[in-house]
Protein backbone atom coordinates (compact mmCIF):
# COMPACT_ATOMS: atom_id res chain seq x y z
CA UNK A 1 0.00 0.00 0.00
CA UNK A 2 1.52 3.29 -0.94
CA UNK A 3 1.76 6.20 1.86
CA UNK A 4 -0.17 9.11 0.67
CA UNK A 5 2.12 12.48 0.32
CA UNK A 6 1.78 15.12 3.01
CA UNK A 7 -0.19 17.52 3.25
CA UNK A 8 1.20 21.04 1.82
CA UNK A 9 0.95 24.16 3.88
CA UNK A 10 -1.83 24.90 1.68
CA UNK A 11 -4.09 22.44 2.26
CA UNK A 12 -3.78 22.30 6.03
CA UNK A 13 -4.76 25.85 6.24
CA UNK A 14 -7.64 25.20 4.92
CA UNK A 15 -8.17 21.98 7.21
CA UNK A 16 -7.14 24.23 9.73
CA UNK A 17 -9.63 27.42 8.70
CA UNK A 18 -12.57 24.81 8.65
CA UNK A 19 -12.01 23.26 11.96
CA UNK A 20 -11.94 26.59 13.07
CA UNK A 21 -14.78 27.66 11.52
CA UNK A 22 -16.97 24.35 13.09
CA UNK A 23 -15.84 25.38 16.14
CA UNK A 24 -17.24 28.86 15.67
CA UNK A 25 -13.76 30.20 15.85
CA UNK A 26 -13.28 33.24 13.08
CA UNK A 27 -9.93 33.72 12.96
CA UNK A 28 -10.00 36.24 10.19
CA UNK A 29 -10.12 39.02 12.68
CA UNK A 30 -6.61 38.39 13.76
CA UNK A 31 -4.26 40.53 11.79
CA UNK A 32 -2.95 38.88 9.35
CA UNK A 33 1.04 38.71 10.48
CA UNK A 34 1.58 41.23 12.73
CA UNK A 35 4.91 40.79 15.32
CA UNK A 36 3.40 43.51 17.71
CA UNK A 37 -0.28 41.54 18.22
CA UNK A 38 -0.28 39.40 21.00
CA UNK A 39 -1.33 36.68 17.86
CA UNK A 40 -1.78 36.33 14.90
CA UNK A 41 -2.92 34.86 11.54
CA UNK A 42 0.79 33.45 11.00
CA UNK A 43 1.08 32.20 14.15
CA UNK A 44 -2.09 30.69 14.80
CA UNK A 45 -1.90 28.29 11.29
CA UNK A 46 2.07 27.74 12.11
CA UNK A 47 0.91 26.35 15.60
CA UNK A 48 -1.78 24.55 14.39
CA UNK A 49 0.25 23.10 11.91
CA UNK A 50 2.89 22.10 13.29
CA UNK A 51 0.12 19.98 16.28
CA UNK A 52 -1.20 18.18 13.34
CA UNK A 53 2.21 17.32 12.26
CA UNK A 54 3.11 16.18 15.53
CA UNK A 55 0.00 14.18 16.17
CA UNK A 56 0.61 12.34 12.76
CA UNK A 57 4.00 10.90 13.87
CA UNK A 58 3.00 9.98 17.27
CA UNK A 59 -0.15 7.82 15.56
CA UNK A 60 2.21 6.34 13.01
CA UNK A 61 3.67 4.14 15.85
CA UNK A 62 2.11 1.53 16.64
CA UNK A 63 -0.02 0.40 19.37
CA UNK A 64 1.29 -2.77 21.58
CA UNK A 65 -1.77 -4.74 22.14
CA UNK A 66 -0.77 -6.63 25.44
CA UNK A 67 0.18 -3.22 26.86
CA UNK A 68 -1.72 -1.92 30.09
CA UNK A 69 -4.21 0.63 29.47
CA UNK A 70 -4.51 3.33 31.61
CA UNK A 71 -7.27 3.76 33.62
CA UNK A 72 -8.85 6.44 36.25
CA UNK A 73 -9.35 3.58 39.43
CA UNK A 74 -6.95 0.55 38.48
CA UNK A 75 -7.40 -1.40 42.01
CA UNK A 76 -10.84 -1.99 40.93
CA UNK A 77 -10.50 -2.35 37.47
CA UNK A 78 -8.28 -5.27 38.62
CA UNK A 79 -10.46 -6.67 40.99
CA UNK A 80 -13.16 -6.54 38.32
CA UNK A 81 -11.67 -8.34 35.87
CA UNK A 82 -10.12 -10.73 38.26
CA UNK A 83 -6.28 -9.47 37.78
CA UNK A 84 -5.54 -9.35 41.09
CA UNK A 85 -5.96 -12.88 41.75
CA UNK A 86 -2.78 -14.28 40.40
Amino acid sequence: MAVPPAPTDQELDVYIRTRYALLGIDISVLPEDDPAAPMDQARVFSSARSVIRQDAVINAYPTDQQADVPTLYPVQLAQWTGALDD
